[in-house]
């Protein structure tokens, strides 16, 4: 075998796992003799033989992708439009609210329209960014992930907008899943690096430092656990009994807190309140604690009746492919 012929074969291999490496130079090998052989027989001058033959097994990084049957795309075309679905969802609901809340913090702090204005836009370009990254990492990563094809999204006429959605869905799984990361990034952030300040330009949480060091690393225990929670749950394929009570026991783990601290004025900063205050929301505390209070409740509330009307649906559904499959 010339050098390049060598070349060529070496760089298939270098590009498999280790364990494949030997079958795939003889093969690469075995196929480059064949195709010289044919080809020298079709009357191909030798000299050109050898460069035609590569040229038709073309690029070597693809014939090793084939080998081991690694994706040379970042994100394919069955998980790229539940990608772009979420990324358009993301947008729509956390870059308002991400911008809303800074463009808040700048005015709190006693800043001009321009600063309000070009806060608000850094804080959602920055957001955006770190959306893009991680949700295309995430993407990539199930797309890399050996068992992700027999989990891949299919396309179903009941996702459609108009029509009631049926079963698990990865964009809804993993929209959960970034809210819950989010929540936990957000409660060690406010702390060290909160938009707002007190009257001395200084940085101040929102959340009262002395939920420190249980209340928050409860929290973002509790989180966290949502957030294996929802992957589990997809993977299962749906909503069972035994999620619906893990489920339960998770929503009260973060709930009962943050109604307790709420009802006790001990959720916010007390830094924070009477920043609000001085700056004219003279009931700033109870206005925010029972915000709190309410949208806490509601949603616990939901995320505790929703899973109940699903686990039917989707325990029904599950024995349906289990049953078309045998």
């Amino acid at each position: 075998m010339s050098s390049l012929s060598s070349r060529y074969v070496t760089a298939v291999s270098r590009s498999v796992p280790e364990s494949q490496r030997e079958d795939v130079e003889a093969e690469v090998a075995a196929a480059i003799a064949d195709l010289r052989e044919a080809r020298l027989d079709a009357g191909t001058p030798p000299e050109d033989v050898e460069r035609a033959v590569l040229l038709e097994l073309g690029d070597p990084m693809r014939l090793a992708a084939d080998y081991s049957n690694k994706p040379l795309h970042l994100i394919g075309p069955d998980y790229f439009p539940t990608y772009i679905r979420l990324l358009k969802i993301l947008a729509a609901t956390v870059l308002p609210v991400v911008a809303f809340a800074v463009m808040l913090g700048k005015l709190l702090s006693g800043g001009d329209a321009g600063e309000i204005a070009s806060g608000g836009i850094i804080a959602g370009l920055g957001v955006a960014m770190h959306m893009f990254f991680w949700v295309t990492l995430i993407f990539a990563l199930i797309e890399r992930n050996p068992g992700s094809k027999e989990a891949k999204p299919k396309w179903d006429p009941t996702t459609l907008p108009d029509t009631p959605p049926g079963g698990v869905r990865l964009g809804d799984t993993i929209a959960a899943i970034l809210v819950a990361l989010v929540a936990v990034a957000y409660l060690p952030w406010q702390h060290f690096n909160s938009p707002f300040t007190d009257a001395q330009g200084q940085s101040m949480p929102t959340l009262n430092t002395e939920l420190w060091p249980f209340w928050i690393p409860l929290l973002m225990l509790g989180l966290l656990a949502t957030a294996v929670l929802e992957f589990i749950r997809y993977r299962a394929g749906g909503w069972s009994w035994r999620f619906v009570a893990i489920n339960a026991i998770l929503e009260l783990l973060v709930a009962v807190p943050v109604v307790w601290l709420a009802a006790t004025d001990s959720l916010f900063e007390p830094r924070f309140i009477g920043r609000l205050v001085t700056e004219g929301w003279l009931d700033a505390s109870l206005h925010l604690n029972v915000t709190i209070i309410i949208i806490t409740i509601g949603v616990v509330i939901w995320n505790l009746i929703d899973p109940l009307r699903k686990v039917r649906r989707d325990t029904a559904m599950r024995a349906k492919r289990v049953g078309s499959l045998g």
